[in-house]
């Protein structure tokens, strides 16, 4: 085999890996969600159901960015308003992302589902801030040239059980 054939059979191997690789890469599915303006993501995974129009029972004594409860199937769901924990300020809305949470029954007010989306793991960016709220998110991602804060489920929920154990 002279060096031409060679060369010409190395780069067609060469070709085929990255094919195959790139066919056997690992995708991550993110639901893209709206909470006023503002876009956030939680790992498909995460989410149990969309649910829309749902009736808020208000508790008091509670911290204000716990909006309530809602029934969903006859179970009740606490219901996280993120916008009123890291905004300060109430969203206005009935539609709920229902959360794939062991051993807790949790939603998240948000003002609609944007997308859903499929992306590979080094689209997933780490957080270098030490501000407090990023401790809330796991890691961005970019979705159609913005960057989205993927929220870190686990977090809320060891701040929902301090404030609580607080009252």
């Amino acid at each position: 085999m002279d060096n031409a054939s060679l060369l010409r059979t190395l780069k067609e191997r060469a070709a085929r890996n990255r094919a195959k690789a790139e066919s056997e890469q690992v995708l991550f599915k993110y639901v893209v969600f709206l909470v006023g303006e503002q876009s956030y993501a939680l790992p498909a995974d995460r989410v149990h159901e969309i649910s829309f129009d749902n009736e808020l029972y208000y508790v008091p004594f509670l911290p204000s960015y716990v909006r309530g409860y809602a029934n969903r199937h006859g179970q009740p769901y606490t219901v996280l308003d993120i916008r009123m924990l890291f905004e300060k300020s109430a969203l206005d809305s009935s539609t709920l992302l229902i959360l794939n949470v062991a051993n807790d029954q949790l939603a998240l007010l948000i003002t609609d589902v944007d997308e859903i989306v499929k992306l590979p793991a080094e689209a997933a960016h780490p957080l270098a801030s030490e501000e407090e709220s990023a401790r809330y998110f796991a890691h961005s991602i970019t979705v159609k040239e913005r960057e989205v804060f993927v929220i870190n489920v686990e977090t809320l929920l060891l701040r929902l059980e301090r404030d609580v154990e607080r009252i």
